[in-house]
């Protein structure tokens, strides 16, 4: 018996065995072996998970000092199981749980295993973390066509394809079966979401780690901010852009340029990265309103780049007035050509010389970007306004 028993055991038996009488009467002291026999120590049923010391390590067996009457011994048979580095990981000292794999009966060995308490552990440690609900870091160490096998401890989790975001919704088999299997030792931020030690399902998702980040990405969000994104899905409303983290916002198609565009794929395409701005935040139904049309140049600043004072240009009248005739020039942009910078006979009205969808040559002879006003005129030479 170790030095660690043999204390417990001294010092309950001192409170009631200070004396024996022998046959004549005399008082003799019991010897330790006496006072052990008649001790009362609790019996380990088999299952009982028991908390226990290292005493020493063995090449065929490793003793465990559990508080018991006898030590602990896990068997030849699942110390060959561990690796090297495991068992060069045990030291004499070491906390470590056991699970009771046999109930001894007189002086029978105290058979208890290791690698089953280790496990017990982990599903405790899994219980605990699920939870708390909390996030943790896994390796990737196989894969089947269900989804990803990775290591806890001496136990193992499955995250099912459905609760992987980068494959969730794709609906081909190859191409998941080749994403999975360039996961194999990678980590991977999960959340715990079904352990059942008895059942042995322990079951972690990717996916409500990633809704996790998108919700505290949106609140850190403000309308106005300006993010850079990835093109993720085209429909007839709209673009679909990952702001980053999976976080997905939606680009209305009145949003995404100043041109009418009849579908988002006539001037975005997918896997294309964009600047756009945020224009609302629904933190409650978790969405995000982008606008890549504010940041792009105005219809007025491209006119300004492209035309200047001087240039001549082909316009469509859209408007007779009195004083004279607007003109548009491009889908956003339109010019008055004032009645004074028609060159019209004296009393002649502009109605009588211009009519809406006519297509007149017209002069610009002035713009104003703040005021968005622009001044045309069809006279060869003009004065300055």
């Amino acid at each position: 018996m170790q030095a660690a028993n043999t204390t417990r055991v001294q010092q309950q038996v001192s409170l009631t065995h200070n004396s024996q009488h022998s046959p004549n009467g005399r008082y003799t002291t019991p010897s330790f072996s006496q006072l052990l026999d008649e001790f009362e120590f609790p019996q380990p049923q088999r299952g009982d998970i028991l908390q226990g010391e290292i005493l020493r390590v063995e090449e065929d067996v490793v003793f465990v000092d559990v508080g018991s009457k006898r030590d602990a011994l896990v068997p030849y048979d699942e110390v060959s199981e561990f690796d090297d580095a495991f068992l060069d990981g045990l030291s004499p000292g070491d906390d470590v749980p056991v699970y009771v794999t046999k109930t001894p009966r007189g002086d029978e060995p105290l058979w208890v295993s290791l690698e089953r308490g280790l496990q017990t552990y982990d599903w405790q440690r899994a219980k605990t973390l699920h939870d708390e609900d909390k996030t943790i870091e896994l390796k990737v160490v196989n894969y089947n066509k269900g989804g990803l096998v990775v290591e806890f401890g001496r136990i193992q989790g499955f995250v099912p394809n459905s609760h992987l975001p980068e494959i969730r919704s794709t609906h081909d088999q190859h191409k998941q079966q080749q994403y999975k299997a360039k996961q194999i030792g990678t980590t991977r931020l999960l959340k715990i979401i079904e352990v059942d030690a008895k059942r042995e399902r322990f079951v972690l998702s990717a996916t409500a780690v990633q809704k996790k980040q998108q919700q505290q990405q949106l609140q850190k969000l403000s309308v106005g901010d300006v993010l850079t994104g990835t093109v993720t899905g085209l429909k007839k409303f709209g673009a679909f852009v990952d702001v980053g983290n999976g976080l997905t916002g939606l680009v209305h198609i009145s949003k995404m340029d100043w041109e009418f565009l009849d579908h988002p794929a006539d001037k975005l395409a997918l896997g294309e990265e964009i600047t756009v701005q945020v224009d609302d935040i629904d933190l409650e139904r978790q969405r995000l309103s982008l606008n890549r049309k504010a940041l792009l140049p105005g219809p007025w600043e491209q006119f300004a780049d492209r035309y200047q004072v001087g240039d001549w240009v082909e316009g469509e009248v859209t408007a007779v007035v009195e004083y004279g005739a607007f003109i548009k020039l491009t889908e956003h942009v339109k010019g008055l050509l004032h009645q004074n910078q028609m060159s019209l006979p004296n009393g002649t009205a502009v109605e009588n010389v211009f009519q809406p969808g006519d297509t007149p040559m017209v002069k610009i002879i002035h713009i104003d970007l703040d005021k968005e006003r622009i001044a045309l005129s069809t006279q060869l030479a003009y004065e300055p306004v």
